[in-house]
């Protein structure tokens, strides 16, 4: 078989790569269990295409020629590869006993075919790491290491370069591509032979050589300057006539001047914008534009009046600039016409002085609203005091009178243990006008200004203790949470009113629920991290936002006639903002409602824990 192929070995693999048959079967170095998948021509043939590949054997180190082509099924289906090794040793025989010095790269510009067995395995180049790798990977040109050989770089070409190789000395090296291969044939020349036979030639060609060349650029130094001056001509011809078609298309009036303001040309939007017909040379510029300024040349716009031919005014910008053309001056008069600019203005102007008298009576009617809603609010703030005073007020002194009236009775019949019990209601009720009083004093009295450093945990602990009965009784699941104490600079009466009075605002909220729960909160480190932020959150009703915007006024609660007089809220607002903090609600209807005092810290925080 391998003399009917002309080939040196034939074997067949299986898919897998494994030999299974091979025409050296006999022989020590036989392909039969070899595993060959790695090499290309396998996987060019598994992949449907015919494989080229030259390499040295894996298995019997001797290099060859590989072509390999897949083996199909009935259903084309590929059952395994076929591979013939052809042996190029004899072709480089031949080149060697002919004389010839030649070489074959492969596509990475390795020799592996070469008349000089020195030169197999080498590189025209150096090699990336990446071909590195893969030339290690498939053994292609087993273990030795591709070195490039040592190029001359003082010659080069597309189809010829120089080389050193060693003893050889330079050598200058053709090339060209084998057709149907990916591979180029290379053949080479000592340096020294073609240098040799060039200098005696030189000096023989020289002259000829020279007198040829001189006659040639002569030639196209003398048609270069006839083409560049017939170009040049057409391109100033050409420039003139687009300068031209910009000056009479341009929006502005142009005029050239000369150095005594005759005019040298007028375009035609000048002569549109003053009427002008006929001869244009006479015209002068101070009889087309009043005031005429010469003394502004160069000196930015002027405001005139234009004055057209028949005597008509209309309002121009107009500019001045010097020019020099060679040793001559020349001025560039521009003339625009501004009528409708000014009218816009004129028109704009108007529209101002309507808008300013709009604004200035819309403004008086909204600072006339605006005072008449001040007194509605006042007078609605005066009705709600009158009211809850009255009403506050009335219904202890009426039980006071019951009281005084019914203890006269009880004297009368010696029950002295009934006027005892009569007289400790009216203690209760002394006792509350007096907490009523003492309210109104602290809202419409000076506050006391003293303050210090103080724990901010220490106000809510004295209030849960105050309201501690308070919420045993109304059954409220109370949370206390804080992760560490900080200290703020207030006084502690004031901070403790407040803290009782949200405190007892929350519980009022969720009296009667069965559910009731009030989260008390203190965060010294949160998103203000010089605030300490302490907040009184109830799951109440809640309020609406009209609620909400009113929640802290004088007289305002939600609160049923008697439960109340809407001063607690407004009470600690108050006190909030003069020690430099701030206490703000936020609510949802039928979720509940939280309140948030913000002092600033003055000192380091405490460790604290949470509690319920």
């Amino acid at each position: 078989m391998n003399r009917q192929a002309e080939s040196d070995q034939i074997f067949v693999m299986r898919p897998s790569g494994l030999t299974l048959y091979s025409s050296n079967y006999q022989s020590s170095d036989s392909f039969v269990g070899e595993n060959y998948s790695y090499r290309p021509y396998f996987q060019d043939a598994m992949a449907g295409r015919l494989g080229l590949y030259f390499a040295v054997g894996a298995t019997s180190g001797i290099p060859g020629f590989f072509r390999s082509a897949p083996v199909y099924s009935e259903t084309d289906d590929i059952l395994g590869v076929i591979v013939v090794k052809i042996d190029l040793s004899k072709l480089e025989h031949s080149w060697n006993q002919s004389g010839d010095s030649v070489w074959v790269t492969d596509e990475e510009g390795i020799i592996f075919l070469a008349s000089d067995p020195k030169l197999h395995y080498r590189s025209l180049a150096p090699l990336s790491d990446a071909l590195r790798s893969e030339l290690e990977t498939t053994r292609q040109y087993g273990g030795d290491p591709v070195r490039p050989l040592e190029r001359a770089t003082q010659w080069q070409s597309d189809d010829w370069s120089t080389f050193h190789l060693g003893e050889a000395g330079a050598q200058l090296v053709f090339e060209t591509a084998i057709e149907g291969y990916p591979w180029k044939m290379h053949m080479r020349i000592p340096l020294a032979r073609v240098t040799s036979q060039v200098r005696w030639k030189q000096g023989a060609i020289g002259i000829l050589y020279a007198a040829f060349v001189a006659g040639i650029l002569f030639y196209r130094e003398r048609r270069r300057r006839t083409l560049a001056q017939d170009a040049l001509a057409k391109m100033t011809a050409a420039r003139e006539s687009h300068q031209r078609a910009i000056i009479q298309n341009t929006d502005v009036g142009l005029l050239n001047l000369d150095a005594d303001f005759h005019p040298l040309f007028v375009n035609e939007r000048a002569q549109a914008l003053f009427c002008l017909v006929g001869d244009v040379d006479s015209v002068r510029p101070d009889r087309l534009l009043d005031p005429w300024e010469p003394g502004y040349a160069g000196g930015g716009s002027c405001r005139a009046e234009g004055i057209r031919s028949d005597g008509t005014r209309f309002p121009v910008f107009y500019t001045l600039n010097p020019i020099h053309v060679g040793d001559r001056k020349e001025f560039i008069l521009t003339v625009q016409d501004i009528t409708e600019l000014t009218s816009a203005q004129r028109a704009l102007q108007e529209i101002n002085r309507d808008l300013e008298h709009r604004v200035e009576e819309r403004t008086r009617d909204l600072e006339d609203a605006q005072a008449a809603l001040a007194q509605n609010q006042k007078l609605a703030a005066l009705g709600r005091m009158s009211a809850a005073l009255a009403h506050e007020i009335n219904q202890p002194i009426t039980a006071l009178s019951n009281y005084v009236a019914s203890s006269q009775i009880l004297l009368e019949r010696n029950r002295l243990d009934d006027v005892h019990t009569n007289f400790q209601k009216i203690e209760d009720l002394l006792a509350r006008l007096s907490r009523l009083s003492r309210q109104l004093r602290i809202f419409a009295g000076k506050r006391n200004s003293g303050s210090a450093p103080i724990s901010m945990l220490a106000p809510v602990h004295y209030a849960i203790e105050l309201l501690k009965t308070r919420l045993e009784e109304e059954v409220i699941r109370f949370e206390l949470i804080a992760q560490n104490d900080c200290r703020v600079q207030a006084n502690t009466m004031v901070l403790e009113q407040i803290v009782v009075n949200l405190l007892t605002n929350a519980i009022d909220a969720v009296s009667g629920q069965e559910d009731g729960r009030i989260i008390v909160r203190l965060d010294c480190s949160g998103a203000q991290p010089d605030q300490a932020v302490l907040s009184i959150e109830d799951n109440g009703h809640g309020m609406t936002e009209e609620q909400m915007s009113q929640v802290f006024e004088p007289f305002y609660t939600t609160k049923p006639m008697g439960k109340g007089l809407g001063l607690g809220l407004a009470i600690s607002y108050s006190l909030a903002l003069d020690l430099g903090g701030d206490l703000t609600v936020h609510s949802r209807l039928n979720e509940g409602t939280r309140f948030s005092l913000s002092l600033p810290i003055t000192s380091a925080t405490e460790s604290g824990d949470s509690h319920e």
